[in-house]
């Protein structure tokens, strides 16, 4: 699989590393639950147990992406998906997971994969993240669609491609002010006020003249 995400170290988001005991309690713990929120019905949450090797592949996407709040329903068909991909996969994701318990930062830990010789196994794994698919060539098999990062950093602003933000034709709307997420309510104008009402007359009508008896005979 070619690399769909640049290569250089300062292209994956810097965002706080995950500490050691978090990263090691993640991956130890058999049958952890989690929740997976609106995973299958949109407003529902669904319960999860993962297996130690789901659990660990988790905590190691969740220290390589830099993100907290990974779908772990994702997570587990992700996982399920490059098993299947990748020969040795779970050796792969276990030699990861000793990098990352180290901590720090995405690229920090991308650092030292490139010394280990497993820098492809994490660009991989991010970029299944970012494109919701463990292949980067056509008609590859999708596992997340509208839940891959790569929508993330515009969701406030432009639609996943195929969904719609509101009715028909909403992008001739006035869009909000800048920093105003566009799914955000717009502020309603009062109704115009009722017309005046005009007194309604009956048409004028012609006078009816009395009917004028017969006249006698003489």
């Amino acid at each position: 699989m070619s690399d769909p995400l640049p290569t250089g170290a300062k292209t994956i988001d810097a965002a706080p590393g995950v500490s050691r005991r978090a990263l090691m309690a993640a991956g130890a713990v058999a049958g952890a639950s989690a929740l997976a929120p609106g995973a299958l019905v949109p407003g529902r949450a669904v319960a999860l147990t993962l297996s130690p090797d789901e659990a660990r592949f988790l905590a190691v996407s969740r220290a390589v992406t830099g993100r907290q709040d990974l779908n772990p329903l994702i997570g587990t068909r992700l996982f399920a998906a490059m098993v299947r991909t990748f020969p040795n996969y779970g050796a792969r994701i276990a030699a990861l997971s000793r990098l990352a318990v180290a901590g720090g930062k995405p690229e920090e830990i991308l650092a030292r994969a490139e010394e280990a010789n497993q820098r492809q196994t994490m660009l991989d794994l991010v970029a299944a993240w970012y494109t919701g698919s463990v292949q980067d060539r056509t008609n590859a098999p999708m596992v997340a669609y509208r839940d891959a990062l790569m929508y993330r950093p515009t969701d406030d602003a432009l639609p996943v491609p195929t969904y719609c933000f509101g009715t028909p034709g909403w992008w001739t709307e006035v869009p909000p002010a800048l920093g105003v997420a566009v799914l955000s309510p717009v502020p309603v104008p009062a109704p115009a006020p009722p017309p005046v009402g005009v007194e309604a007359k009956p048409p004028a009508q012609s006078r009816i003249l009395p009917t004028k008896p017969p006249a006698k005979e003489h």
